[in-house]
């Protein structure tokens, strides 16, 4: 296998030549904006080529396993997909469409976020754009996840109040994650304060809880109650939920790297199972949205019918808004470079 020769300092041997790999280095001599709590080397070097850092999946760096993680991610939507391709028609049946925009969602997630963490070391402007990308992509799978529920998963309880406000509701609410990701990261940047998982988190649980709506009534009456009302696919969204939960404590906690600096900093800390966890709840996501779209059959006369309007122009509409609010938070970023400089 080739190896890559840099001008100036030795290169990570046993890669394929993408672009010269140069060595990581140590927390100090990076820019804080890099900075990751309680990592303290795998850091890639700025101003490379990008080809470095796309040759950069395959060196020991402390953003490659974050990046695989999402790959991983991505190729098992793809599966996902195909195996359910082999009873659903995604062409010829509307009612299959809120799934479709489900796993096109979830892709552009998983395929954005892998994107940004393999590409920010790039420069502090790239950083900012790669993860505003990144947020983007969670943003426009919540929309995705909003249709899903809005047409397989409530029951007529939860219908006769929400139905005429869980979509447009749910909408702007995914959205808003977005834009309080993108506002939390530019105007508290790394070492995050408080007030940047505060904006994320308050932004993120409220669009969590308002589409657990859809299914709080199954939960409540199989969980909590004594009716024990099952469906099938209860324990998969409960299984989802307890993910997401998993995820958020990860990604919260910096555990276990909190209690170990540098032991974990190419593989195994919380960053990482916050991705492994956000994964497998998507996992039993699609699952209890299968069992729920097959069940759902029995009721279409009484719920809303899917159409392109209601279920990809909806996800077009917040992804064209996403995309106006990336340049007005792209612009904010520029002038705050050069203002530093």
């Amino acid at each position: 296998m080739l190896t890559c020769q840099a001008d100036s300092m030795k290169t990570s041997p046993g890669f394929v030549c993408f672009g010269p790999l140069v060595p990581t280095v140590p927390k100090s001599q990076v820019h804080t904006v890099y900075h990751v709590p309680y990592v303290q080397t795998g850091f890639r070097v700025a101003g490379q080529p990008w080809t470095y850092y796309i040759g950069s999946l395959f060196q020991k760096n402390n953003q490659c396993m974050n990046s695989w993680t999402h790959i991983i991610g991505f190729f098992a939507m793809i599966y996902t997909m195909l195996k359910f391709a082999q009873t659903l028609d995604f062409v010829g049946d509307s009612y299959t469409w809120p799934m479709l925009s489900l796993f096109i969602t979830s892709m552009l997630m998983y395929i954005g976020s892998a994107a940004a963490h393999c590409l920010q070391s790039k420069s502090t402007l790239a950083y900012f754009c790669c993860f505003m990308m990144d947020y983007a992509g969670i943003a426009i799978y919540g929309c995705g996840t909003v249709v899903a529920h809005y047409f397989y998963c409530m029951d007529d309880d939860v219908s006769y109040f929400l139905k005429d406000v869980f979509l447009p509701v749910g909408s702007v609410l995914t959205l808003n994650v977005f834009i309080c990701f993108a506002h939390a990261e530019i105007t508290y940047p790394r070492p995050y304060p408080p007030a940047n998982k505060l904006f994320k988190g308050v932004a993120l649980a409220s669009a969590h809880i308002w589409i657990t709506q859809s299914i709080s009534n199954r939960l409540y009456n199989y969980y909590v109650s004594l009716k024990r009302e099952y469906t099938r696919s209860i324990d998969s969204h409960l299984c989802h939920i307890l993910c997401v939960l998993a995820a958020t404590f990860f990604y919260s906690a910096d555990m276990p790297e909190r209690f170990f600096p540098g032991r974990f900093d190419f593989i195994g800390h919380g960053h990482q199972l916050f991705h492994i966890c956000a994964l497998l709840g998507s996992l039993f996501h699609f699952d209890a949205m299968y069992l729920d779209m097959q069940a759902g059959r029995a009721s279409l006369g009484k719920r809303p019918i899917p159409t392109l309007f209601n279920t990809f122009g909806v996800i077009f509409l917040v992804l064209l808004l996403e995309v106006l609010f990336y340049f007005w938070f792209y612009r904010k970023v520029v002038a705050k470079l050069e203002k530093q400089k």
